[in-house]
């Protein structure tokens, strides 16, 4: 898996996974899981490692990225 596999958000675009696996590739974070991936900044790693295993939902403002666990939501 590579970083040039995933896809980028853009401003204001939101994606969803059930996060199986996050890999370091030329400085971004590839996070990946039910044949989603997403390129999202080294940073987020320690905050996404703590979601392993769990649906999630991140979502890039202008500024920065927000996440939200989507397990147990109805």
């Amino acid at each position: 898996m590579t970083v040039l596999e995933a896809h980028r958000l853009v401003p204001w675009e939101e994606g969803a996974l059930k996060l199986s696996n996050l890999v370091e590739d030329n400085g971004y974070l590839v996070a990946s899981g039910g044949g989603i991936k997403l390129c999202l900044p080294l940073y987020l790693k320690p905050d996404l490692a703590k979601y392993m295993g769990q649906r999630i939902s991140i979502l890039r403002t202008d500024i920065d990225y927000r996440m939200r666990i989507l397990d147990g939501q109805s």
